[in-house]
């Protein structure tokens, strides 16, 4: 019993601190990721709002693949993409993925946190040029600045809406 009421507590405060402007969360699903995402030569976090700049980006994302899916449905009257580029790199082990099932937004800025991979020092690699990205779908929630975060809490790209 006691332990419900703690729980109760708990999610009684974290509502009302929510509704004090403190961060709001939003749910967010990997749409895809790869180490080879076309000509996204420069590290860049990107705003897809509708389906045309959605049909534009996702065909450039997959202009090195032969016969490329179509993009998936994304409902843009509630969703938007976060497209985030690593930039190219000159070697393999590079790579972004997902942390979790949420971002936060607060004070206008939405905070995405990602997987940031990147091959340790004197580890032999590929020689291969790779442009790893990640498209992120997720509510379009009033924020007009974008921040993506890597596992150890650093700020690595930023964008605006």
């Amino acid at each position: 019993m006691n332990r419900r009421f703690a729980l109760l507590a708990v999610l009684a405060l974290q509502g009302c601190a929510g509704t004090a402007g403190s961060d709001e969360a939003l749910p967010v699903a990997s749409v895809y990721a790869n180490s080879q995402c076309g000509s996204l030569n420069q590290p860049e976090a990107v705003w897809i709002a509708d389906t045309e700049a959605w049909r534009r980006w996702y065909a450039q994302v997959m202009s090195l693949r032969m016969e490329p899916p179509p993009p998936p449905t994304v409902d843009f009257s509630r969703d938007g993409v976060l497209l985030i580029a690593m930039g190219q790199q000159t070697t393999g082990g590079y790579g972004l993925s997902l942390i979790g099932r949420s971002a936060t937004v607060q004070d206008g800025a939405l905070t995405v946190p990602v997987e940031w991979r990147e091959p340790p020092p004197g580890y032999a690699q590929t020689q291969a040029m790779t442009n790893p990205c990640l498209l992120v779908k997720l509510p379009g929630s009033a924020f007009n600045r974008m921040r993506v975060v890597d596992q150890d809490g650093r700020l690595r790209l930023e964008g605006v809406r």
